[in-house]
């Protein structure tokens, strides 16, 4: 499981099914969400794996809106069918904290991660339509002054549960644009501003459950993965890993990448700014 989830299941007592997928099940906990998943996937950033079988069985069981228990190192699910146990005492907790990089602003242009992002033709790709308005936000994104509250506010709120989907393309360009930012700088303004502004009722609440991991500073295993590159020239891990995120959900994926791309120009815009 992710160094996220015990924090969470530390206070949590009690929640309910959010969700269920064919490959796993959202437990709500309050404004937060776990995510319980299948062994040998990657994990989220709230994520919890069991076994494959365990999982069949737990999905074949529980249905939306059913009691769960947190007791004793256990989440005991109520359904109409019977109770269910997942036992996570003994599992193996991963670190998914965003990590330190030695990559200055200065060098992000000359990173691969930066090229091989900059070579992907996003506007194909991403589950936004690129039409005069969205690309207007878009230049706002990577050019307006991060400390001014309402420039922040009207972009945020542009971008915020826009599009379709569980995580909402708009929120996944947010979402990637600030895993950029918060590797090379507080930029607290612009952090405060999200977590104020995006909310369920604006969005879905797995995104807004994304959203406040990486504003407590972690993200899913494949994006930490991801920005661990910025330091290193192997184009094949580079290029293995930015596929691998771009597998996420229908253009989830590639819409995280586009926010994380344009995070990273926006850092080379400002860096411009500074030394002119």
């Amino acid at each position: 499981m992710s160094n996220l989830v015990p924090l969470y299941l530390k206070e949590f007592s009690v929640g309910k099914v959010h969700s269920k997928f064919n490959n796993g099940i959202n437990i709500q906990i309050e404004e937060h969400l776990i995510f319980i998943g299948r062994c040998a996937t990657p994990l989220a950033a709230f994520g919890l794996n069991i076994d494959e079988e365990k999982l069949q069985q737990l999905l074949s069981v529980v249905k939306t809106g059913d009691l769960v228990v947190n007791k004793r190192s256990k989440l005991i699910f109520y359904s109409g069918l019977g109770v269910s146990t997942v036992c996570y005492q003994d599992l193996a907790e991963i670190d998914v904290r965003l990590p330190q990089i030695a990559c200055s602003v200065k060098a992000i242009p000359d990173s691969l991660l930066y090229q091989s992002l900059a070579a992907i033709e996003f506007e194909k790709v991403i589950g936004l339509e690129l039409d005069e308005k969205t690309t207007k936000y878009v230049e706002l994104l990577v050019h307006s002054d991060k400390e001014n509250w309402n420039i922040n506010s009207m972009i945020i709120n542009f971008f915020a549960g826009r599009g379709k989907g569980l995580t909402p393309s708009g929120d996944d360009i947010l979402i990637g644009f600030t895993l950029a930012l918060m590797l090379f700088g507080q930029f607290n303004a612009w952090k405060k501003a999200l977590a104020m502004e995006v909310t369920d009722d604006k969005s879905t609440l797995i995104s807004v459950a994304y959203l406040g991991a990486l504003l407590a500073g972690y993200a899913s295993e494949p994006l930490i993965r991801l920005v661990k590159l910025i330091d290193h020239t192997e184009i094949n891990a580079i290029a293995k890993t930015i596929t691998e995120v771009r597998s996420f959900g229908h253009t989830s994926g590639d819409d995280t990448l586009f926010g994380f791309f344009l995070g990273l120009e926006f850092l080379i815009n400002q860096e411009k700014e500074q030394c002119e």
